[in-house]
């Protein structure tokens, strides 16, 4: 459901705007957005407290973890797709080298105060666009919408 959303979402972004919009594009606005209020708010307690609240409403959604013992290394070129399977939806997305590590500071600071927390920068891009899908769904999100349509 949330998969399907965040498609429909980009379709009629693209529909409206006349320009290509992908869900990478939605995860990657929503990541620049994330982390200009980290960087506005500057409270890591907070941020993690925020992670903490959205995640609660996402527990049967899970992105597969890098270190997992049970995956086999992919190369990156050339993309090996998985086979098809209807219960799961993959997309691949790519995000700036530098956004990426600014990322991963974040989640080393939150360990520094909450040494065993869960996140990793994937968890932390599945939360945010499926809190945003389920906002989008409840119509709480007119102003990011607007600013698809405006960029």
């Amino acid at each position: 459901d949330i998969y399907f959303r965040a498609q429909v979402l980009c379709e009629d972004v693209y529909e409206l705007t006349e320009n290509r919009f992908k869900l990478g594009n939605l995860v990657e606005m929503l990541w620049e957005d994330f982390l200009d209020y980290v960087r506005r708010k500057q409270d890591i307690k907070a941020t993690y407290q925020l992670l903490l609240e959205y995640d609660q409403g996402t527990p049967n959604v899970r992105l597969k973890k890098y270190d997992e013992k049970n995956i086999e290394e992919v190369p990156l070129y050339p993309v090996r797709k998985p086979p098809v399977d209807d219960a799961v939806e993959i997309f691949y997305s790519k995000m700036k080298r530098k956004d990426a590590l600014r990322g991963e500071v974040m989640l080393s600071d939150i360990a520094q105060v909450f040494p065993n927390h869960h996140f990793t920068l994937e968890r932390v891009l599945e939360i945010l666009l499926i809190d945003f899908i389920v906002k989008y769904s409840k119509g709480e999100a007119k102003e990011i919408v607007c600013k698809f349509l405006s960029d």
